[in-house]
């Protein structure tokens, strides 16, 4: 490896711990970062030590036994830049001077491992990277982009005209956004689109509230599950059982040109996806009634999250208008 000096260490180091404070900020930590930092912490709070080894003596003939010198060494957290810490490495190394730079190396340690039970499996995603806020923030005002009131997400502000129009709504508002493709035109868009953005009005949420969400809690209230939505349901399992025996018994080829039987759900209004049900437990009124009370609970919260919002929502500047300041 190319020889460094104190100066480029101590970079390394100062580039690894902006990482290392972004996790800590997240309040998110995983895996690899928890093994890749264990390793950083390590290294650069290891003492010298030396180990009893053997070394092959050529005058002799023989091994001989010897006292081998472990060093510090340098683990990148972020990389997977390795050295260990000598002056064959770092020419001006000095030790005492990095521990004098770096006084909190033994505490940051330890409060990395005291995030061990934490750790969670997987990569980091990408909304909680370092820096991830400030780039889609540096994007949306290179592209003229604001923050849709419903999704959150930033999308290209633009004029309308003609029909389609949201509250005679034509100037700056936030460009379609959230449909699929498919079968030769769009299918679905997020009710946010063809608003004005969150920054610039509240609009968007007092009426998801009033069209959406109070509506489908009215509705959902009136659906409490009873004996014969039991039996209605049990009906739905025993067919199903019957289906996916036919399906099962056909071969190979013709299953391929057949859809297979999709277990039933338990749908309650504007539900996409519902409670899957057992077919191999029987159903019960109580399971139903409990499944019945969180899509209320669930609505109701959500409403007031929305409110709430609503009630703090303050003009602010978009993405780009911050740029101009």
């Amino acid at each position: 490896m190319k020889t460094l000096n104190y100066t480029e260490l101590k970079h390394f180091i100062n580039t690894d711990y902006e990482t290392f404070d972004h996790i800590i900020k997240s309040k998110h930590i995983f895996n690899q970062e928890f093994i890749k930092f264990r390793k950083f912490f390590k290294g650069l709070t290891k003492k010298i030590t030396y180990v009893k080894d053997e070394e092959y003596n050529q005058e002799l003939q023989k091994y001989v036994p010897i006292k081998r010198q472990v060093n510090p060494y340098f683990s990148s957290g972020t990389t997977e830049y390795y050295f260990t810490l000598t002056t064959e490495n770092v020419v001006d190394l000095d030790m005492t001077q990095l521990q004098r730079d770096f006084s909190n190396l033994k505490t940051d340690y330890d409060l990395l491992l005291s995030l061990k039970p934490n750790v969670r499996s997987g990569k980091r995603p990408k909304d909680l990277e370092k820096d991830y806020e400030a780039e889609r923030l540096r994007k949306a005002a290179q592209e003229d982009k604001a923050t849709c009131g419903i999704c959150h997400q930033y999308w290209e502000l633009v004029d309308m005209t003609g029909e389609g129009q949201k509250f005679n709504l034509s100037k700056n508002i936030i460009a379609d956004h959230g449909f699929t493709l498919a079968y030769g035109g769009r299918n679905g868009v997020c009710f946010g689109a063809r608003f004005e953005a969150w920054e610039k009005s509240s609009k968007v949420k007092i009426e998801y509230v009033k069209q959406i969400l109070k509506p489908t809690l009215e509705q959902v209230s009136k659906e409490e599950p009873s004996e014969d939505t039991v039996t209605a349901l049990t009906a739905s399992i025993e067919r199903f059982k019957v289906a996916l025996k036919l399906y099962n018994n056909l071969s190979f080829n013709n299953q391929r040109d057949v859809k297979r039987p999709h277990k039933p759900e338990y749908l309650l209004s504007s539900q996409m996806v519902g409670l899957v049900l057992s077919t191999v437990r029987p159903i019960t009124l109580n399971e139903l009634v409990k499944y019945w009370n969180e899509c209320k609970i669930s609505l109701q919260e959500e409403i007031k999250t929305f409110e709430a919002s609503i009630k703090n929502w303050t003009l602010k500047p978009t993405p780009r208008e911050q740029l101009k300041k």
